[in-house]
């Protein structure tokens, strides 16, 4: 009989588990779609591309830093102008980091096929590299 029980409270359990599983995905998704029109809205792809591939400035998708050192490098840098909080608002900043996050690693040169065999420059042309600058 106790091992019914524990079986049925076990089986149960699980079963919120992965409720509750799905409706955090589902956040995480709301939210990236949401962070994909502030990222559009903020001007963000002008230079790090619609997928935050780079272009102009650094690759930025997908990003392995945790958020909070996302944030200090919009809140508090020299490379591109720094959004404060009066700007882009800590819930916003999240928004966007969970776009950034959910865009996925792009395929390897040799899984695409018109790609293969061919060489690839592995340096950008100087007007799309950063230069880093130093605040004395």
């Amino acid at each position: 009989m106790i091992l019914r029980v524990v079986g049925g409270v076990l089986t149960l359990t699980m079963s919120l588990v992965a409720q509750v599983g799905m409706v955090l995905a589902d956040d995480e998704k709301l939210a990236a779609s949401e962070g994909r029109a502030l990222y559009v809205a903020q001007q963000c792809w002008q230079c790090h591309g619609f997928e935050g591939q780079g272009g102009a400035a650094v690759r930025i998708a997908p990003t392995l830093y945790p958020f909070e050192v996302f944030a200090q490098r919009v809140r508090h840098t020299d490379l591109m102008p720094a959004y404060s909080p009066n700007v882009l608002s800590d819930e916003q900043l999240r928004k966007i980091y969970e776009f950034v996050r959910s865009v996925p690693e792009p395929p390897a040169v040799e899984d695409i096929p018109e790609l293969r065999g061919q060489k690839i420059d592995s340096h950008p042309p100087p007007s799309t590299q950063v230069v880093q600058r130093r605040v004395p």
